[in-house]
């Protein structure tokens, strides 16, 4: 399958294309409905994708062929879990979390609107998850859990909505080789990355890029932070004032580059 590039602004594409630019049958440079729909019929057609999320870019699939393939050229450890990209929304429908909990997740994400991986108890019973497949299900979940970004921006949650509306698993990961940090501009993604992608949907520099790009993820069975990431400090605020919860401090990318905090642990 040849690469499609869909670029952004001033039509510089990073590999050659005939394709319009993203939006132009509307006359303007991004159009996230027709965006989304060119997206999703590359996934659901066995395809991988690069695509833009608030928080950097990153490398999605439907297909357990392809999520391998993104495994592998992305040289992850076995031990690295799938993701599932997702939405306020799915995030209901599949996870189970107490009131309180609940309730924090929607405060961070709905109410203060910040981008947040969720990893909480999943419904294992769920049609979605059923379509996961048993080899992807335990590549994907610990415990019975599944890691969720949840309010990654508009692109994300029209393209979440595409493949629930379908009774599809969209899952992923960043766009870049592991160890080598999520990526805020497409030009920066590692060009074995770029290669092994169906689709690339360039939209510019990400939102959130400073100090950290990538979602903070937080393991809501006990509340406890397992990666530092965009809106970190936002949400130390948020959870110590409203709910009484102190966080650990970020102690920065020079001291832990991947913000994991078990895999700092281990050095």
């Amino acid at each position: 399958m040849a690469t499609e590039t869909l670029t952004y602004g001033n039509g510089t594409s990073l590999q050659a294309s005939n394709l319009p630019l993203n939006g132009s049958s509307a006359g303007k440079p991004v159009d996230i409905a027709m965006d989304a729909r060119r997206v999703f019929e590359v996934l659901k057609n066995g395809g991988l994708a690069i695509v833009p999320a608030d928080i950097g870019y990153g490398l999605v699939a439907i297909d357990p062929k392809a999520l391998e393939r993104a495994f592998v050229t992305k040289q992850r450890q076995p031990h690295k879990r799938h993701a599932m990209i997702g939405s306020y929304a799915l995030h209901k429908e599949l996870h189970v979390l107490p009131e309180r909990e609940a309730n924090m997740v929607e405060l961070l994400t709905r109410d203060i609107d910040l981008p947040l991986g969720v990893i909480a108890p999943l419904k294992m019973n769920h049609p979605i998850v059923q379509k996961l497949g048993s080899e992807t299900l335990a590549r994907s979940s610990v415990d019975g859990t599944l890691a969720m970004l949840v309010n990654g921006g508009k692109f994300q949650d029209e393209l979440v909505r595409l493949t629930s509306e379908a009774g599809l698993p969209l899952m992923g990961s960043s766009a870049n080789l592991t160890g080598k940090g999520t990526k805020s501009l497409v030009e920066d993604i590692e060009p074995e990355i770029l290669a092994v992608a169906d689709i690339v949907l360039d939209y510019g520099k990400r939102k959130f890029s400073e100090p950290r790009p990538s979602s903070t993820m937080i393991d809501f069975r006990n509340v406890e932070v397992l990666r530092f990431g965009a809106c970190y400090d936002v949400i130390q605020d948020v959870l110590v004032r409203f709910y009484g919860i102190t966080l650990p401090e970020d102690p920065g990318r020079g001291a832990n580059f991947s913000g994991h905090l078990r895999e700092a642990a281990k050095r």
